[in-house]
């Protein structure tokens, strides 16, 4: 992406990183930036997507497609939910998809062994 201006786009966003927010505020960004991202991205086209996006000169893989740079928010946002489980694991909280995952595994024996 040759001529991208990469350190004023990031002084926006470390910016908007260092303002104080309540938690309330903190919620309501991630759903209205969130259904903003995912408006954005139901709007694009096959042929959009297939495009490839060339790198600075010296960069592996020197590009990539852009459907490949989306899937990289997605592992992003997947790398940093693994790092909250594992600091909730640290402090003995048992992550939220695990006690689901177990409410329906408890579920699913009761229901076996009522049937039985």
């Amino acid at each position: 992406m040759v001529g991208f201006d990469f350190p004023g786009f990031f002084s926006k966003i470390i910016a908007e990183e260092h303002k104080p927010r309540s938690k309330a505020e903190l919620l309501s960004l991630l759903q209205s930036d969130g259904d903003r991202l995912a408006k954005w991205m139901d709007g694009l086209s096959d042929d959009f997507l297939a495009e490839t996006v060339t790198f600075a000169p010296g960069m592996t893989p020197p590009g990539k497609s852009r459907f490949e740079m989306i899937l990289g928010l997605k592992e992003h946002e997947m790398h940093h939910r693994a790092q909250l489980m594992l600091m909730q694991r640290l402090l003995g909280i048992v992550p939220h998809m695990t006690r689901e995952m177990q409410a329906r595994m408890a579920q699913m024996q009761a229901t076996k062994a009522s049937a039985s």
